[in-house]
């Protein structure tokens, strides 16, 4: 089994294409599944890959914009079908959480997992840590992104 594998599911489209779906990257590091971004169908793309949804424990959201997030729902309610145990965290701004726990206070009262929210802020700051991965967020300037919202970027990589 390889130690680091990154499984682009969605890239490089706001809008789905028949060739291109919103953004969703999964890792497996070490047999543990890290998500950044959950645009619309990364369910599909989550079993293209043949991933198991068993293993995803983090959701790491880059920024607010629908393309990057408006597949969680879709994403949390499989998982409740499936009947996940544990927990999933969700790395987000405190708008994101916001938003998001609204979101699950209609579709999503009684879940078979522990939904867990991480809030994070635009600035430099180690997130997520293991003996052998860092999560850092970095703070981009309003240029970079169009959105008034948060702004910031989740880097990975072995520590």
């Amino acid at each position: 089994m390889s130690t680091f594998s990154i499984y682009t599911l969605g890239c490089g489209s706001a809008k789905p294409t028949l060739r291109h779906q919103p953004s969703s990257t999964v890792i497996d590091h070490r047999g543990n599944l890290f998500m950044v971004d959950c645009g619309e169908c990364a369910q599909l793309g989550f079993q293209r890959a043949h991933l198991k949804y068993s293993r995803l424990g983090h959701i790491f959201l880059t920024h607010l914009h629908g393309d990057h997030v408006l597949g969680l729902p879709g994403l949390i309610s499989t998982l409740e079908l499936g009947g996940a145990g544990g927990s999933l965290t969700i790395h987000t701004f405190e708008e994101g959480k916001r938003i998001l726990t609204q979101i699950m206070d209609f579709f999503g009262r009684d879940l078979s997992f522990d939904l867990r929210f991480n809030v994070i802020r635009p600035e430099e700051a180690v997130i997520f840590e293991t003996p052998s991965l860092t999560v850092r967020t970095i703070p981009l300037l309003p240029s970079d992104m169009s959105s008034r919202r948060s702004r910031a970027c989740v880097t990975y990589g072995p520590t």
